[in-house]
C-alpha cells in the first residue's frame, strides 16, 4: 500500500484541526488566495482556478458559490464574465487595504530598533470600544482603563494617540516589570503562536524531506498557511526590540513561516501556471513584491 505524502496528511490535518476550532471560513480563504497568489500576478483569476483550489481545502462548490455572493454584494470582490466563463478579482479599495496588510503579513520582522522613542499617554478618561480599537490599530498597548504605552515621541504621536486632554510624558528608560512584561506577551499573541509554531514544524520537516508530490498540494499548503498566519500576524503588536521577552516565540515562529513559503513557493507558482487563468489566458509573471516577501533577498 502506498504511504500517504506527509505533505497531503499535513493540510488533512490542519482543515481538521481548523474545522474543530471553527476557524475555516470558505470566504477568508478566497481574499487569502486572492491577496497571497493572485496579488502579484494581475489579480484576477477564473472562477474555475478557484474552485479547483476551494475543493482540496475541504470547500465545496456550494459553499464557494455563497461566499463569493456573499463578497460581492459586501463590495470585497470584483466579478466578471467571458463567454461562459467568471473571473474574480479583489474590489480596489480592498485590494488596498490587503496591499497594506501584506507589509505585517509577510515583513521580514514585527520589531522595531531598541533605539525607537516610548510614550506614556495618560488619557483624561476610561477609554470607550471605539478609541480603544483606534489606538490598537495605531500600535499602542493599553496598560489600565486610562494609560497607554505608545512607540513614538510625544511630539510625533500618530493621530489616533493625540487623545483629547490627555497627558503625554516620554519615558525612554522604560523598564518593564513582570505585569508589563506579561501584557507584552499577551499583546504579541504569544499562547497562539506557540500553537501555530507547534503545527508547522512537522512541516518544515517534511519539506526538507522532499517537495510535495503534487504541485496542487503546495498551492493549497501555502494558501493555508497564510490563512493561519494572517489571522495572528495582523494582531502582533510591534515593539522595541529590548522590550520583547526572552521566550518571545514571534521571530522564531515568523522565521519557520518565511522558510516554509519559500519552499512552497517553485510548486506552487508552477500550479498557479499550469492551472489558473485569466480572460486573456495564463496569468502573467510574478511582480517584484512576491520576491520580496518575508525580506527575502
Amino acid at each position: 500500500m502506498r504511504t500517504p505524502d506527509p505533505i497531503a496528511r499535513t493540510i488533512t490535518a490542519r482543515l481538521v484541526a481548523l474545522q474543530a476550532a471553527q476557524r475555516l471560513s470558505a470566504w477568508s480563504l478566497i481574499i487569502t488566495f486572492l491577496g497571497d497568489a493572485i496579488g502579484p500576478r494581475g489579480g484576477e483569476v477564473s472562477a474555475g482556478s478557484l474552485q479547483s483550489l476551494m475543493q482540496r481545502l475541504g470547500i465545496g462548490h456550494g459553499a464557494v458559490r455563497t461566499a463569493i455572493s456573499r463578497l460581492s454584494a459586501d463590495g470585497w470582490i470584483e466579478r466578471s464574465r467571458e463567454g461562459r466563463n467568471s473571473f474574480y478579482r479583489l474590489s480596489p479599495g480592498v485590494a488596498e487595504t490587503v496591499l497594506s496588510a501584506e507589509r505585517r503579513i509577510y515583513a521580514a520582522s514585527s520589531l522595531l530598533p531598541a533605539e525607537t522613542p516610548r510614550c506614556l499617554v495618560i488619557a483624561a478618561a476610561p477609554l470607550s470600544d471605539d478609541t480603544r480599537q483606534a489606538v490598537e490599530a495605531a500600535g499602542a498597548l493599553q496598560l489600565t482603563p486610562q494609560l497607554l504605552l505608545a512607540f513614538a515621541p510625544a511630539t510625533g504621536l500618530p493621530s489616533a494617540l493625540r487623545l483629547p486632554g490627555a497627558t503625554l510624558a516620554d519615558a525612554p528608560l522604560l523598564t518593564p516589570g513582570a505585569a508589563l512584561r506579561s501584557q507584552l506577551s499577551e499583546a504579541r499573541q504569544a499562547t497562539e503562536i506557540n500553537v501555530l509554531r507547534k503545527a508547522y514544524l512537522p512541516v518544515r520537516a517534511a519539506l526538507d524531506r522532499g517537495s510535495p508530490a503534487a504541485t496542487g498540494d503546495a498551492m493549497a499548503l501555502r494558501c493555508l498557511m497564510i490563512h493561519e498566519w494572517r489571522r495572528i500576524a495582523l494582531r502582533v503588536l510591534a515593539v522595541p526590540a529590548d522590550l520583547v521577552p526572552a521566550d518571545d516565540p514571534e521571530p522564531e515562529t515568523r522565521a519557520l513561516i518565511a522558510a516554509i513559503y519559500a519552499l512552497l513557493l517553485p510548486a506552487s507558482e508552477a500550479w498557479l501556471d499550469a492551472n489558473a487563468t485569466t480572460p486573456s489566458g495564463p496569468l502573467p509573471a510574478a511582480d517584484q513584491r512576491l520576491a520580496r516577501r518575508f525580506g527575502a533577498p
